[in-house]
């Protein structure tokens, strides 16, 4: 399916993945892409302090670019690349089992249902589906296009139950920090008031003693005029 694909119709497969691309690269693109191509990081991230962009910032101004670039395909062979190289555990388990089928395999133009199925299933267990539908797109793995239809699917519903998992994570750590930060907050009155009802209570004491006193010597006066 893919095996003469052109940089733009990869793009459009792995579209709705670029943040998570743009994310394991984006030291890649800020020190080396946008570092030497001045103009290309003005045009496209104007006023921004490049070291400080973020992954979705530079997704934004990439997708923009390799719709108005006419070096567009230069642009993606460099991300595709970058993200290769941070993934050849991948590249490897592809490269051994794509020689176990056929030892010429870069000459494959198409893998059966049965072999690609037995690939796509021993990437998925060890790298997750979104990380093997990337992989497979951006390195034009020769699956036949149900197994890319079937491969998709299944990384946009792990990446949706990603997306949840992390969402209740994140709610329940906003919730621990929001009872730790009213326990510290009650804590903190509670010796707040603590320390002035203890104030309050010596001043009672002292005010009592000086009360008991002077009740003292006035019945000791009256006793003296009796």
């Amino acid at each position: 399916m893919l095996k003469n694909a052109t940089y733009k119709e990869k793009f459009e497969l792995l579209k709705e993945w670029f943040p998570t691309i743009v994310q394991e690269i984006k030291s890649d693109l800020k020190n080396d892409h946008l570092k030497q191509d001045s103009q290309f990081s003005k045009k496209y991230f104007p006023g921004k302090n490049v070291p400080k962009l973020t992954a979705e910032e530079l997704s934004a101004g990439y997708l923009q670019a390799f719709s108005q670039e006419p070096e567009a395909d230069n642009i993606a062979d460099f991300i595709f690349n970058q993200w290769l190289l941070k993934n050849t555990d991948v590249y490897q388990y592809f490269e051994t089992s794509l020689e176990k089928i056929d030892p010429n395999f870069t000459e494959l133009t198409e893998l059966s249902a049965a072999h690609s199925t037995t690939l796509i299933n021993g990437s998925v267990q060890q790298f997750g589906p979104t990380k093997t539908y990337l992989f497979s797109v951006i390195n034009s793995v020769v699956f036949p296009k149900s197994a890319y239809d079937s491969l998709r699917i299944a990384a946009q519903k792990a990446d949706k139950e990603t997306a949840t998992t992390q969402a209740h994570a994140n709610e329940q750590k906003s919730l621990e920090s929001m009872k730790h930060s009213h326990a510290q907050e009650i804590a903190r009155l509670t010796d707040k008031y603590e320390k002035k009802l203890q104030g309050l209570q010596k001043k009672y004491m002292q005010d009592t003693e000086a009360l008991k006193k002077q009740v003292a010597t006035l019945q000791r006066k009256i006793s003296g005029n009796g």
